[in-house]
């Protein structure tokens, strides 16, 4: 539980962060832009002020999201959409009704995030592919060892990114249960 109010926290952030950036000339989007960041919003929408997932609308972003990051790579938004497309895939993977379908989402956005890393080493979100991979590793597969790498590479990479002083702190309670984090605060007071 704690570990997936920590990945809704920073995921809520990063996203609006992301929106924020979004609502700027607008107008001026393609219609082909305009429709995927519709679609979008839909699921966005209902996921933060409903708080229910509409699978069917993620899927339909994540989908869109890639063809369209694929057909047009140079454009101005498909940066930002390819990487929400990995957050879409993230949250597709946490409702998923089975483990099959957690695992076909997850590794979506393992390689969405790969991709963008690839395509758009240079943009502001790609070093925060890491910290995604970490958490999918981490708080959805269950997969410690790869998330301890992943947020491992982050904190060398960046590490005076705002992010990099918390995943040090995460990293020394990773893969611990809950009575050994207790106890391990109650030392820490002693």
């Amino acid at each position: 539980m704690r570990n997936v109010i920590i990945f809704l926290a920073l995921a809520v952030c990063l996203i609006m962060a992301a929106c924020k950036g979004n609502q700027k000339g607008k107008e001026h989007f393609s219609k082909k832009e305009a429709e995927l960041i519709d679609i979008y919003n839909v699921a966005d929408s209902i996921y933060y002020i409903e708080g229910r997932i509409d699978t069917a609308a993620f899927g339909l972003f994540v989908r869109k999201a890639m063809e369209f990051a694929k057909q047009h790579p140079d454009d101005k938004i498909a940066p930002e959409m390819l990487y929400r497309a990995g957050i879409g895939s993230m949250i597709l993977a946490k409702a998923a009704p089975n483990q099959d379908e957690m695992a076909k989402n997850a590794k979506t956005a393992l390689s969405i995030f790969h991709t963008f890393q690839d395509k758009y080493p240079n943009d502001e979100q790609a070093k925060y592919c890491y910290y995604q991979r970490g958490i999918i590793y981490d708080d959805i597969i269950g997969d410690v060892r790869s998330a301890e790498d992943e947020f491992r590479d982050f904190i060398h990479l960046y590490p005076n990114d705002s992010l990099a002083p918390q995943l040090q702190q995460y990293l020394k309670i990773m893969g611990k249960s809950e009575e050994e984090i207790m106890a391990a605060i109650e030392q820490m007071g002693n």
